[in-house]
């Protein structure tokens, strides 16, 4: 097979040259992700947040002499005197005491004291009453020493301003000296710094003074003591952001998404091949699933590249800009490197995700929802990795790829930023955990490809490993009833035989079950064999082994003579499809043809590559927009054709279809079968179908498989010939006409004929073969006597296919079928509304005991949970307090050595000005250490201030200027925060050199060290973070799991159709969500008691008893709020259990967990966004857990403090202990949990009432249409049938009186409001009691829809239905109580059992709960139930669940039954069993609705049918009567006797043969036609308008031996053609009306009136 490796790169190219604007999506998102991190466009500035009016174009200055500080004092007074505070130090040295002594007396402070360690300071440090904290460093003796190294520790928040956000009131945190009066509430003294204000700056300076004076005593110097003042500027800085504020954070949080996108469009990419089986396909033709992988990797890699370089050059045009700093070589040869081995570990990851899911849209959501719970879980935790703890992080980089791109970017940033901070280790780390993450995942798809290779695929095929022959296998005989040898039509002389099973048994995967059992069967050239048989008789096991996807267990199969291997060439005559079409949406028509023609034709046949190309082109032109429209955009039935025309390009020998035609309408099964038929000649077809009549239609030969058992096989003629032992005479007579003289008459001619079959007015008669003879006979004499024995029409016809089917495959281990009297059985007892109402709450308990209690998924999501919070408690180590709280600011020097090389001497300036300050080593993502070195001072010449009045904007951060010998001022500016303590500490430093140049040892270094915040302060800092999220990271990883588990079984009703049908029987809105509320808030309350319990054990919060009980309420209201959520989920994610719990799970995560993490690590705890958030249930739950935590951390520290401190017990620990007055949890503000309650409340509410008000909208919505309906017109058209215009003539002009006559009447009803013109087709019928009705149609002709409408599962607004003079719109629910429905699909849940099932629907409908185990028993009896009643239905065959859905119908007391295909695809033993029944139902009074495309099922139930197409209502009437109306003439299967000493004698007889028969044929009409032939079979159609039946078989009889005819058979077209023969003739009526009266007008000159109101109508 000419499968080159270069045809499938070009393939996938083409599929990502026609994705180019999902690669060129990605890029711009990029770009512009990118250019918001590296501009920050968004973060606050200083001038943004701190502008003020006074003196902002202005230059001034204001002095202060840092001799008090009286601003503080007056600020802080609130009761009319100054506040006294007391100055606390460390260590109680001498030298340390005298100097805070004195300090004290010259700030006027009330007093000092001294301790022990800085740790005790702390601990008692008292803001109330204490100014500050000193810390000495180095000052353990009484000498004083050489340097002065002190650290300042004020409170954490400033005394002297209130903003309302907390960043403002924090030394660390606040980016600006200047003073907002409206934000920061202030009021006095707004020209001053926040350093002088709060006294900072003179403690800094009394300090130092006094050591000063202590070493001038010490060390004489002879320079005089200059007085210092110090000058703040009033003139605008330059603007800068604010790092550390709201915000801030936000450009380097979009690291963690810059991959998603793309991340995304490759599962897309993926999974869609993997869903329609496009790698599987392509294995077929030749490529093994590693080449197949490896050339996507390498397509995306390179498409992955293009990515990658946009985000390599934007970053490196970045840093080498020097906009971060110095340039690294070292960083960016890392960062590419980083980049390449990312995009490979994105692109393995995506593989794996797209395989284990298939379905894209799943895929997507699972990565999504992986990648955000990655971000929540981790990104926090990862910061920690500059701090402690590192080998934890290798695991959290190891798990997943999305925290490795936010990590990387920060170590390479520090690269360049602070390169003395980033070791080897650092690049180790994260080059390992890219590499190990990749080498898993790569493992984890070699694994799932392993044991999953395609849906149709088995896995020893793929290995070439068939099944050894075992010794127990030898002796294995099938002991079951066998079919006879002479049920099989063998090939004829000249057939040529391409495939051939032989012996073929194979048994189910999991037992040893057989499947098929002893099957042999040939496949010849130029026909078309059609494998029929019921669901489950095993026709898609048996295709599998043809196709070569699955060895059978025992015999063979064989392509011209050698054995058919997996991996041999004789694949390549062999193609498929099943239901995956194996087409590729992503490339165009043209781009799939071309692909296939290639692949299939040798490379010596490149001559035929146009040829092919252009022939599949031009049959598919007719069908598809364009030949560049893409296949994902094509309808089903015409991806059905282009896959088609794939299959047959390249002459492919044998192709295998299942169920081809499932998806396609009736116009599309006529083109596809037309290309069938075409192209047959040198081919071979093997189709698998159920359908009779599909098979009888398009089928060459006919394999009837039932059971595992090809019971028969030949040609449709053979089957006849061989299984019909009867003729039908179908006989209408006139009405009220009794049949009894009618079969007195024929037994004259015939003994012992019965009516076999009596419908309305129509009679069969089944006469055995071997009355043939005496036919003519017969039939000429009724023709003579018709009148008087009252017969309107009269037909003979062979048995039809159908009949034979059904005789083949009814089992012969037939039961005794008992059918109870219905009128009795079934009538259940009218109790009070009370009494009902609380029947069917007991109903909905037990639904929910044996439905949902049951259910594996929560089991699973609690072992789940204990796993997860294993993993949290195992990685909370990452989250534990440290011991030291790291808060302190650098600032000016921090290194005594630097100080002498650094400072300029004054005495030869004018000035020192201080020109830049760098970032000082932090392992903070937001530093603001200020420190000196060699670049940050300029020896200027002149006058500080004359140089001032030149500038407009100021641009240093101050100076220091001698004012004479006596004077030394410095200057800072208010806009820049932490200039002040700067240049003092420059101040001092000059100072020190101006007093000793000699002695560089004497320096003062000076630390700001805030005491840490409380742990309770909602505040942007590592530990105030960390402890927020310690116990909420566990709980917002489990509860998102846990809640979405309670939208598998609502999700799982509304799949199986099990929702509507309980609304059906009686349950109402509120008993079903009250219950459903209920029953899972209290399994929920259950839940979280079991997950309080294991985050106990694991430690993790470590709360007492009453944080877990406040935990378990907590739980409680929040289930309330969640699970209403979840039901909102299930409400619109419908269609798939997976896809309805990953958006659960990403919804709940999203606003829970993820949300509470964008709100710590984004928003920097805003208090507007907290608000916002709040209406998150997720949230406010997480910040009340919290709030518990952080509250009952604290209250450990205060213990541990009050235990340190003499004296203190529990009850005076708030006031020995500061900050320890700890009240109840239930309060507003922090740490209370009454916001997060009154949040979940309202929430709750909120989501009920959205519940109900979407249920009502709905049901209102189902009879409304936005379009004015009074304009629309229905009725009939001119072109329509003469008996349908009737039909709805009459039903419009009805009044309300007739309506109520009739037990259903449907008046007008339109299947779909179009969206534009004003016509539209509509559907009107009327039926009584004791009447059956089908509604025929091909498949896909909208039955299933007006089904669904005649029950109110879905709406109308066009038209009027009345149910025993009820209508429709406004009393659905009473209709619903005389109505029993069975859809075509579901209906049943599986793990429910049948008598699970039977009971509930009872329980709900109102059958005294005394009788349900009665109408049980008949139900049985009825249907044979009664071995599998304890089995749940997902074990049960496909038959047995159609018999539950029937017995579910009949569970009441049911005056109409609606039925949508009841016995499609059943065995004949059931269908016969359940056609009984309902013909008994209808005997007994009921009235029977019921959908079909099987035309033997019309027959045999229908009193009447319609002609259904395209939501069409084609034609009205009986079968037979539609047959005689519109099938013309009948069809004549002839077989002839080939006889000859030699094939070439018998091929000459043959001829001559062919030619007489043809001259008879056209004798009986000379437009008769050969419709098909196969050798020495003809089938002709006879067009004949009025068949005399004497005649007709009399001239067979007589010519028999003279044609040397060895059988016929005589029959009349099926249903099929019936259907397309009324097309045809509306479609010559609308041209004759368009050739006399000219172009039809858009609305009709006399439209029939629309469905009017019924007088006396609501």
């Amino acid at each position: 097979m000419p499968a080159t490796k270069g045809l499938l790169f070009k393939r996938y190219v083409r599929i990502e040259l026609n994705l180019w604007r999902r690669t060129l999506f990605e890029i711009v998102a990029l770009v512009i992700m990118v250019l918001v991190i590296v501009l920050n466009p968004i973060a606050h500035s200083k001038r943004l947040l701190y502008m003020s009016t006074d003196n902002e174009n202005e230059q001034s200055i204001v002095s202060h002499k840092l001799q008090d500080i009286s601003i503080l004092t007056r600020m802080a007074d609130s009761k009319r005197e100054k506040t006294k505070y007391r100055l606390a130090y460390t260590p109680r040295s001498n030298f340390v005491k005298d100097v805070t002594k004195n300090v004290a007396k010259t700030l006027e402070l009330d007093s000092t004291v001294g301790y022990a360690t800085e740790a005790e300071l702390e601990d008692q440090f008292d803001e109330r009453t204490t100014l500050a904290g000193l810390v000495f460093h180095g000052a353990d003796g009484d000498a004083t020493p050489l340097t002065l190294s002190v650290s300042i520790r004020f409170p954490s928040e400033f005394r002297t301003i209130a903003p309302f956000l907390t960043e403002d009131r924090l030394w660390i945190t606040r980016c600006s000296g200047r003073i907002n009066p409206g934000r920061d509430r202030a009021k006095h003294d707004k020209q001053q710094d926040i350093y002088i204000r709060e006294g900072f700056l003179q403690l800094q300076h009394q300090i130092f003074m006094e050591w000063y004076h202590r070493l001038r005593n010490d060390f004489i110097t002879t320079y005089p003591e200059p007085n210092v003042e110090v000058y703040n500027i009033l003139l605008k800085a330059a603007d800068e952001p604010c790092s550390v504020m709201s915000l801030a954070r936000l450009p380097t949080f979009l690291y963690n998404f810059i991959y998603l996108l793309p991340f995304l469009n490759i599962i897309r990419n993926v999974a869609a091949q993997v869903q329609d089986g496009v790698m599987v396909h392509q294995w077929h033709y030749g490529y093994s699933f590693g080449t197949q992988w490896v050339f996507k990797f390498l397509v995306l890699f390179l498409r992955m590249c293009i990515l990658g370089a946009v985000f390599i050059l934007i970053i490196m045009a970045v840093w080498a800009s020097g906009y971060f700093g110095e340039f690294s070589g070292k960083g960016a040869i890392a960062f590419v490197c980083f980049v390449v081995v990312y995009t490979v570990e994105i692109i393995i990851t995506g593989m794996v995700v797209a395989k284990l899911f298939g379905n894209p849209t799943n895929a997507v959501l699972f990565a999504l929802m992986l990648w955000l719970f990655m971000y929540a879980a981790f990104c926090i935790i990862l910061e920690r990795y500059w701090d402690i703890h590192k080998p934890y992080v290798f695991f959290i980089l190891v798990s997943f790829c999305n925290c490795q791109m936010h990590f990387s970017m920060v170590l390479f940033r520090k690269c360049i930023q602070d390169p003395d901070m980033v070791k080897t280790i650092d690049f180790v780390v994260i080059f390992t955990s890219a590499i190990s993450s990749a080498l898993i995942y790569f493992l984890v798809l070699l694994t799932v490809q392993w044991r999953m290779p395609g849906t149709y695929l088995s896995r020893r095929v793929v290995n070439n490993r068939p099944r050894k022959q075992r010794e127990s296998d030898a002796p294995i005989m099938y002991m079951g009833r066998a079919p006879s040898f002479s049920n099989f039509e063998f090939g004829d002389v000249g057939s040529e035989e391409l495939m051939r099973m032989r012996h073929v048994s194979t048994t189910h995967r999991d037992s040893e079950r057989k499947i098929l059992k002893n099957i042999s069967m040939r496949i010849y050239r130029g026909e078309v064999y059609v494998i029929l048989g019921h669901i489950g008789s095993g026709k898609l096991t048996l295709l599998r082994v043809l196709a070569g996807l699955k060895f059978p267990l025992r015999g063979s199969v064989s392509i011209l003579g050698k054995q058919f291997e997996p991996n041999g060439e004789a694949r390549r005559m062999v193609d498929y499809r099943f239901e995956e079409h194996g087409l590729n949406k992503h490339l165009t028509v043209e781009q799939t043809i071309d692909y296939h023609v290639r692949l299939k034709l040798e490379p010596s046949e490149s001559d035929r590559y146009d040829i092919e190309r252009r022939k599949w082109l031009a049959i598919l032109d007719q069908h598809v927009e364009s030949r560049r429209v893409r296949v994902g955009k094509l309808s089903p039935g015409t991806m059905k054709l282009v896959a088609l025309c794939c299959c047959l390009a390249g002459d492919t020998r044998i192709v295998i279809l299942e169920e081809p035609t499932t998806e396609l309408t009736g116009r599309e099964s006529q083109v596809f079968w037309s290309i069938v038929n075409t192209e047959k000649e040198n081919r071979a077809f093997i189709i698998a179908t159920y359908s009779v009549g599909e098979a009888e239609h398009a089928a060459d030969r006919i394999g009837i498989l039932s059971m595992g058992i090809l019971e028969a096989s030949g040609t449709p003629f053979f089957l006849r010939a061989k299984f019909s032992s009867s003729v039908d005479l179908v006989i209408i007579k006139k009405p009220h006409v009794p049949d009894q003289p009618i079969t007195d008459f024929i037994n004259q001619f015939m003994s012992n004929i019965e009516p076999e079959n009596e419908i309305g007015d129509t009679l069969t008669y089944r006469i055995p073969v071997f009355y043939r003879p005496q036919l003519q006979k017969l039939l000429i004499h009724l023709e003579i006597d018709r009148k008087k024995l009252g017969i309107e029409n009269m037909r003979v016809v062979g048995a039809e296919l159908s009949d034979i089917y059904m005789k083949l495959v009814t089992s012969f281990r037939l039961q005794q079928q008992m059918i109870p009297d219905v009128t009795q059985t079934f009538k259940y007892q009218v109790v009070s509304h009370r009494q009902l109402t609380r029947q069917r709450m007991r109903a909905m308990f037990y639904k929910k005991m044996i439905h949902t209690a049951p259910n594996v998924w929560p089991i699973i999501m609690i072992f789940t949970s204990f796993v997860l919070i294993a993993i949290i408690a195992r990685l909370s180590v990452l989250l534990d307090m440290p011991k030291e709280r790291e808060n302190s600011i650098n600032i000016g020097f921090i290194k005594a050595g630097d100080v002498a090389k650094t400072i300029p001497n004054l005495k030869d300036c004018g000035y020192i000005d201080i020109r830049s300050a760098v970032k000082g080593p932090s392992k903070r993502e937001a530093n603001i250490h200020r420190t000196f070195d060699k670049t940050s001072f300029a020896c200027e010449k002149g006058s500080y201030r004359n140089d001032l009045r030149k500038k407009s904007e100021l641009r240093n951060y101050g100076a220091v200027e001698a004012d004479g010998e006596q004077d030394l001022n410095g200057y800072i500016s208010q806009d820049i925060f932490h200039s002040a303590p700067m240049m003092l500490n420059l101040l001092h430093n000059v100072l020190l050199r101006l007093s000793y140049p000699d002695q560089e040892g004497i320096v003062t270094l000076v630390e700001n060290h805030p005491l840490p915040t409380q742990l309770s302060r909602k505040i942007n800092l590592l530990d105030n973070k960390i402890a927020h999220i310690h116990a909420s990271l566990a709980i917002g990883c489990i509860l998102p799991l846990t809640v979405s588990v309670f939208v598998i079984p609502l999700v799982e009703e509304e799949i199986y159709n099990v929702r509507f049908l309980q609304h059906m029987a009686g349950l109402g809105l509120k008993v079903y969500w009250g219950i459903t509320l209920f029953w899972d808030w209290f399994t929920f309350f259950i839940y979280s008691i079991i997950i309080v319990v294991i985050m106990a054990l694991m430690g993790i919060g470590g709360f007492g008893f009453y944080e877990n009980c406040i935990l378990v309420l907590l739980l409680s209201i929040f289930g309330l709020a969640a699970l209403p959520l979840t039901y909102l989920v299930s409400m619109f994610m419908n269609k798939s259990i997976v896809r309805a719990f990953l958006v659960s799970v990403l919804l709940q995560g999203v606003s829970g967990l993820v949300l509470y993490i964008i709100y710590w690590d984004v928003a920097n705890s805003n208090t507007i966004f907290y608000y916002g958030a709040c209406m998150s249930p997720g949230f406010s739950l997480l910040d009340g857990v919290s709030n518990v935590y952080t509250q009952c951390l604290e209250q450990t520290m205060c213990n541990a403090k009050c235990q340190a401190h003499p004296g203190c017990t529990p009850e005076n620990m708030h006031e020995v202990v500061p900050n320890c007055r700890f009240g109840n949890y239930f309060k507003w503000s922090s740490p209370g949990i009454l916001p997060a309650i009154v949040y979940m409340l309202l929430s709750a509410i909120i989501f009920l009432m959205l519940i109900f008000w979407i249920e009502l909208h709905r049901r209102e919505k189902k009879f409304h249409s936005p379009r004015d309906l009074r304009k629309m017109r229905s009725a009939t058209y001119p072109f329509d049938d003469g008996d349908v215009a009737d039909v709805k003539q009459k039903i419009a002009e009805a009044d309300n009186t007739k309506a109520k006559q009739s037990v259903f009447l449907v008046d007008q009803v339109e299947a779909k409001v179009p969206a534009a013109g004003k016509r539209i087709n509509t559907v009107s019928f009327a039926l009584n009691k004791y009447m059956c009705m089908g509604i025929f149609g091909p498949r896909n002709a909208g039955k299933s829809h007006l089904m669904r409408q005649l029950v109110g599962q879905e709406g109308f607004a066009f038209g009027e239905i009345f149910v025993r003079g009820l209508d429709f719109k406004y009393d659905l629910e009473s209709i619903h109580t005389y109505m029993g429905y069975s859809p075509q699909h579901r209906g049943l849940l599986n793990d429910l059992t049948p008598r699970e099932h039977i009971r509930l629907l009872c329980m709900i409908r109102g059958v005294p709960e005394a009788k349900i185990g009665e109408k049980m028993h008949d139900l049985c009896l009825m249907l044979n139930m009664t071995g599998w009643m304890h089995r749940k239905c997902s074990l049960l065959t496909a038959e047995k669940r159609h018999k539950l859905k029937i017995a579910l119908a009949l569970v009441a007391y049911n005056k109409i039954l609606v039925l949508d295909e009841p016995t499609c695809g059943m065995p004949a033993t059931t269908r016969r069993e359940i056609w009984n029944i309902l013909r008994y139902i209808r005997y007994c009074g009921k009235t029977i609705i019921f959908a079909s495309n099987d035309e033997l099922e019309c027959k045999i139930l229908a009193d009447f049918i319609i002609l259904f197409q395209d939501s069409e209502m084609l034609a009205i009437g009986s079968l037979q009567y539609l047959r005689y109306k519109y099938s013309h003439g009948f069809y004549l299967e002839v077989r002839l006797i080939r006889d000859g000493d030699t094939l070439a004698e018998s091929e000459e007889n043959l001829r001559k043969d062919v030619e007489n028969l043809s001259k008879f044929v056209n004798f009986l009409h000379n437009r008769s036609e050969l419709v098909g032939r196969l050798h020495n079979w003809f089938k002709f159609y006879v067009p004949v308008g009025h068949i005399v039946y004497s005649f007709l078989y009399g001239a067979m009889e007589k010519n028999k031996v003279r044609l040397n005819v060895s059988d016929y058979c005589i029959y009349q077209a099926d249903m099929i053609n019936v259907v397309a023969q009324v097309q045809e003739t509306r479609a010559q009526l609308k041209y004759h009306l368009i050739q006399t009266e000219g172009p039809l007008p858009v609305e009709p000159t006399t439209p029939k009136k629309a469905a009017q109101p019924k007088k006396g109508k609501k």
